[in-house]
């Protein structure tokens, strides 16, 4: 089934149309372009005096203030994102052309640009918005896109001589916010990540793109002008293909490329951040049932205390989803061994998001982890309940119920 909401087909089968957009004419997804050719010939001839020349003279027309950038409205990015929408899903100023437009990015003065509470309000732009690909990408993304040596070694070339270009991203609905950066750690390339976190590549970026949204979720999705990322319904399974949270430092777990994110995390890359839908690293590696890299996270400092936006931790989300190999994972990394001996071992568990019964206010938590197993519809459910939940029943059973009904009977 496809998905209503999505663009996509449209958008590459563009791409694949070199003759269709300028942009095309320099790098296609097909393997050609002019600054193809020159590679080409240059690695022939083993001559690249001329090359980088030739290089900017093709891209600078392309090109804000000679590569240097400017400071864009996220307004203005959100309205150019918001046309990939049905028309009934598009903002009041794409519907009504007649209607108020957002500022002009040229009257902008930078030196008053303020972060407010939604999240900067401009973003820095190095390829013009309006010769972008038909799916809003630069031709940087289209050579990670081709991916072969010649166009990496390129990529590594427009990076040295347009440094802001690195930080570009996908303008469509349905790639926003992809950088580079994503695209090296999908093609498992540890060493373009590395020459990119070296160069400057933003490691907190986020892919909001439609193609990047849980299945359910992506008819949900709309725009706002007060902030870049997209609003989402609450509601949801988390099951999408390519849902992997979003940051690049998910993106390695989930791919489980551990020397990309071990290059990462040494940049400053924060595995607690979390997505549109609360979600950091270890949520999405219980989304994806991804236990072999689970220890690796953990260990590296991730935390299993955050809740995301339905109010689960990682361990409870498994309980909800009935991920029950890496469910008793998170409990054996939670539990405190008192001591062992041979195969035995006494160990204690924390209850806050165990029990029924939050410590705190005494009231019934309907997300703690007894809760959601016992009322979940899942077959694996029935295999949660052994071990530690039976212990628990059983003794809650025995303290309080057991006499409280032979009393009822007495």
């Amino acid at each position: 089934m496809g998905n209503a909401e999505s663009n996509v087909t449209s958008g590459v089968k563009k791409q694949t149309d070199s003759g269709s957009l300028k942009i095309y004419s320099l790098v296609d997804v097909k393997g050609g372009g002019q600054i193809v050719t020159l590679m080409k010939e240059a690695a022939k001839t083993r001559d690249y005096t001329a090359l980088d020349n030739q290089i900017r003279e093709l891209v600078l027309p392309f090109l804000y203030n000679n590569g240097e950038g400017k400071m864009v409205p996220i307004q203005e990015l959100v309205l150019t994102r918001n046309k990939d929408r049905p028309k009934h899903k598009q903002l009041p100023q794409n519907r009504d052309p007649d209607a108020k437009s957002t500022p002009k990015s040229s009257s902008i003065n930078i030196d008053n640009i303020a972060k407010e509470e939604d999240g900067p309000q401009f973003r820095e732009v190095c390829w013009d918005l309006d010769q972008r690909g038909s799916v809003g990408e630069t031709i940087l993304h289209l050579c990670f896109l081709v991916s072969s040596p010649l166009h990496l070694d390129l990529a590594k070339r427009l990076v040295k001589l347009f440094p802001k270009l690195i930080n570009d991203v996908y303008q469509s609905d349905e790639y926003y916010g992809e950088n580079v950066l994503h695209m090296a750690i999908v093609n498992e390339d540890p060493v373009m990540v590395k020459f990119l976190l070296d160069h400057g590549a933003n490691f907190n970026e986020r892919a909001i793109g439609s193609f990047f949204t849980p299945e359910d979720q992506k008819g949900t999705r709309s725009d706002s002008l007060s902030h870049e990322w997209i609003d989402l319904s609450l509601k949801t399974d988390y099951k999408g293909y390519v849902y992997w949270g979003e940051y690049p430092l998910p993106f390695a777990a989930c791919l489980g490329q551990e020397e990309c994110y071990r290059l990462l995390l040494a940049k400053g890359a924060d595995p607690d951040l979390q997505d549109t839908n609360g979600n950091t690293v270890l949520h999405i590696l219980v989304i994806q049932n991804k236990l072999e890299i689970f220890d690796l996270v953990y260990e590296c400092g991730a935390s299993l205390d955050i809740k995301n936006r339905q109010g689960l931790t990682p361990l409870t989300l498994a309980a909800k989803l009935a991920m029950k190999d890496i469910y008793f994972h998170i409990l054996k990394l939670q539990r405190e061994i008192y001591w062992e001996l041979g195969n035995i071992t006494c160990a204690a568990y924390p209850l806050d998001d165990i029990d029924t019964i939050d410590s705190n206010t005494g009231e019934i938590n309907k997300l703690s982890v007894l809760n959601l197993v016992v009322y979940g519809e899942k077959i694996d459910h029935l295999d949660m309940l052994s071990g530690l939940l039976a212990d628990l029943l059983n003794a809650k059973w025995n303290k309080f119920v057991k006499f409280r009904l032979v009393s009822f009977w007495l």
